[in-house]
């Protein structure tokens, strides 16, 4: 499902989540920043969105954001992250995780990923939005 308006900062958004009302939540609480939102139910479905959504062109636009769950049928969020950096590719990026365990914050800090622990407020997801979109517009 894609949406779209004119003249925003940020291109695209994928959301990526098995959980519907977490996509929801996500949508509701940020969609509207975006000219387009796409929506990804699994690991799987997340990599080829990010294939046929052009994430795979050279010139990556770093206004377009992914928000990724970790735990998703298929592969998980940063098993996706971790395969699309093999293929040289940086996304601006925030994992989500209900589960933070030290060895998910060491792997998400190893892939450059800053983590959002649920359950967080529209306010969090608005403020690491900012940050990582600031990250990547400086880097």
């Amino acid at each position: 499902m894609t949406t779209s308006t004119a003249a925003l900062p940020h291109r695209r958004l994928v959301i990526a989540d098995d959980s519907a009302e977490m996509r929801w939540f996500v949508r509701s609480a940020i969609g509207a920043e975006f000219r387009e939102v796409v929506e990804a139910a699994d690991g799987r479905e997340l990599f080829w969105t990010l294939l046929r959504s052009g994430f795979a062109e050279k010139e990556l636009d770093r206004r377009d954001l992914v928000i990724t769950d970790l735990c998703m049928p298929t592969y998980d969020g940063l098993d996706v992250l971790d395969a699309w950096g093999d293929l040289e590719q940086r996304v601006p990026t925030i994992l989500i995780t209900a589960f933070p365990s030290d060895a998910v914050r060491k792997r998400a800090k190893e892939l450059g990923v800053p983590l959002l622990a649920k359950p967080f407020s529209t306010a969090a997801l608005r403020k690491a939005v900012r940050e990582v979109s600031r990250d990547h517009d400086d880097g």
